[in-house]
């Protein structure tokens, strides 16, 4: 059995934050999702606990990540 590293928390790499408004994508009041300061996804503005979520579950991120691959975006 495999033991995680807690200095090594692949989770802490991620971080939410309010959409900065240089991105010039997604609307400012939405919360983007970041890895290593650079973003990876964007939530609408009601849905910060799914940003939440996506920065604490890897598995929640892996079903994004395949549902997104399936979708061809």
């Amino acid at each position: 059995m495999s033991r995680l590293d807690p200095a090594n928390d692949p989770n802490d790499a991620y971080a939410v934050i309010p959409t900065p408004a240089e991105l010039r994508g997604p609307p400012t009041d939405w919360w983007t999702v970041t890895r290593h300061g650079e973003p990876v996804w964007f939530f609408p503005p009601g849905a910060r606990h799914l940003a939440t979520r996506f920065v604490n579950d890897p598995f929640y991120r892996l079903k994004l990540a395949k549902k997104k691959k399936a979708y061809g975006h």
